[in-house]
């Protein structure tokens, strides 16, 4: 009997409250494997964003915060931080405008405003941390189910400050 190869993709908006949210997205994504009815094949789940990833993992607060309800630093923040730190100075963001002429950034940039004033976010270190949290992962279908270890948990993970967040499903395979 002949399987056709079939696809299903969905997008979902999440809204992040602070820099390192990380928002558990695990129960969604099996939602939407659920409703391709594909029963063997993969899940690539996928930001639209450069400051944004998903990560698998453990859903644990000591790993990931929020480091505010803690009352000390979460230790992926800290990881994340010692690898790229918010502190340090980035040629990103040395913006180009009217205020800073001999900034060195000067292109993919907002629109000036009237005086000639370009508002953007100074978040080279959420670039730089980009390089460790990912904008995409796969993971494999099974029976219909994704396929996880017992702590492995799948999160959406802000690496700048709040704000609205796309990301993109894509499920294939076989029903």
């Amino acid at each position: 009997m002949r399987q056709d190869f079939v696809s299903h993709i969905d997008t979902r908006l999440y809204k992040t409250k602070y820099r390192t949210h990380f928002i558990n997205i695990t129960k969604d994504i099996e939602e939407i494997i659920n409703k391709s009815g594909i029963k063997q094949g993969t899940v690539t789940i996928q930001t639209h964003h450069t400051t944004c990833g998903v990560w698998i993992n453990e859903d644990e607060k000591n790993l990931i915060g929020p480091s505010e309800e803690l009352g000390y630093v979460a230790d992926l923040r800290k990881v994340l931080d010692n690898f790229a730190s918010p502190m340090s100075e980035y040629g990103h963001n040395d913006i180009c405008d009217a205020r800073n002429q001999k900034g060195k950034r000067n292109t993919h940039l907002c629109e000036a405003d009237e005086n000639g004033v370009i508002h953007e976010c100074v978040n080279g270190y959420a670039h730089a941390q980009a390089l460790m949290i990912h904008p995409s992962l796969s993971c494999i279908v099974k029976d219909g189910v994704l396929l996880k270890g017992k702590w492995q948990q799948i999160m959406l993970v802000e690496l700048d400050h709040d704000r609205e967040r796309t990301i993109s499903v894509l499920v294939q395979g076989t029903k």
